[in-house]
């Protein structure tokens, strides 16, 4: 069983000034500086009584005649005692204490067995005054103890656990920026620790589709062609002509290929190219540049040789260009990535 000081003494005092409260019907509140992880965690339970010094049938506890003054009674309130059962790591209890029968004015002060009794009452009472009860909070000594002291007369004590607490270690703390600066990872320090792991990831792939509906002239011209609206192809073309299309590639993204599909009956007259326009420059720059080859027919033309392929959005505009003559007929366009 750990012994938290600190926590106990801030037990102690919170049931000191809720007992002030209750008695000058204003409300109070304390404070204190306690350590990240220097908590405790109450636990209620339905009441039990631990200790009734009255004679039989009444008598709960080892003890059945009252506290005499000045004399100190130490009862065990950690395990099986009286009707109650607390848990053996408990740090403190949570009891409703009252004293009967007192003989003159008179106090009690309830305290942890192996602490010195401090300058404190938990309750009060006059002679001939009826039974009086209080809410007390104490701490419990190393062995599992509480002790009672009665200062003048005699007076029977009854104690009635009604919770107890325990300690639970945990960090809440707001981190401050110098706090959070110290527990940063350079760059260098994360890369080494990510190049130890046996199951690093390498890239998630992905591929992103355009289809030919994507693709607008990059050009006013006079040149005819004709692309079907349910987007099956590209065809008519009569002349050369270049059409682009606007693309949405996840930041961070890294290029690995360009594909194409489609029929070029002419010959190897078909480029595809893939250009990124940074924001605020005059010209585009090729990062691949994909063309047909060999004989006419259906073609299927790709490139993975790719300038920069890193897609960085906030600071460039990427796009698709497709350049072909007459006799084309042009499918879609296809874009193979990896994500990090």
């Amino acid at each position: 069983m750990s012994n938290v000081p600190s926590m106990r003494s801030r037990a102690s005092v919170i049931a000191i000034a809720v007992a002030a409260s209750i008695g000058c019907g204003s409300l109070m509140s304390a404070s204190a500086s306690i350590s990240s992880g220097d908590r405790s965690v109450y636990v209620p339970i339905t009441p039990c009584r631990v200790m009734d010094t009255r004679p039989a049938p009444e008598t709960i506890g080892a003890r059945s005649t009252p506290l005499t003054g000045g004399e100190t009674h130490t009862i065990t309130v950690l395990g099986s005692n009286g009707q109650c059962t607390v848990p053996v790591d408990a740090s403190a209890v949570a009891m409703n204490v009252t004293a009967v029968n007192g003989t003159v004015a008179s106090f009690l002060t309830v305290f942890p067995a192996d602490a010195t009794r401090p300058l404190a009452s938990s309750l009060n009472w006059v002679a001939g005054q009826g039974a009086t009860p209080n809410a007390v909070t104490s701490d419990v000594s190393a062995d599992g103890k509480v002790s009672f002291f009665n200062n003048s007369g005699s007076v029977d004590v009854v104690a009635d656990i009604v919770g107890y607490f325990v300690d639970h270690n945990h960090d809440d703390r707001y981190y401050t920026k110098s706090e959070i600066d110290a527990r940063d990872y350079t760059k260098s320090e994360v890369d080494a620790k990510l190049a130890t792991k046996a199951d690093k990831v390498t890239g998630v792939p992905g591929t992103l589709v355009i289809g030919s509906t994507a693709f607008a002239p990059a050009a006013a011209t006079g040149i005819t062609y004709s692309i079907d609206p349910s987007g099956s192809g590209l065809s008519g073309l009569n002349g050369a002509l270049c059409f682009n299309a606007t693309l949405a590639l996840p930041t961070g993204a890294t290029v690995t290929a360009l594909r194409l599909d489609g029929f070029d009956n002419v010959g190897p007259d078909l480029t595809l190219n893939l250009l990124a326009d940074p924001f605020g420059s005059a010209s585009a720059t090729l990062m691949a540049n994909t063309s047909s080859v060999g004989i006419s027919g259906v073609v299927t033309v790709s490139d993975v040789t790719i300038s920069n392929a890193l897609i960085n959005n906030a600071a460039i505009a990427y796009s698709l260009r497709l350049c072909h003559n007459v006799g084309l007929f042009f499918y879609d366009a296809r874009i193979d990535y990896t994500m990090p």
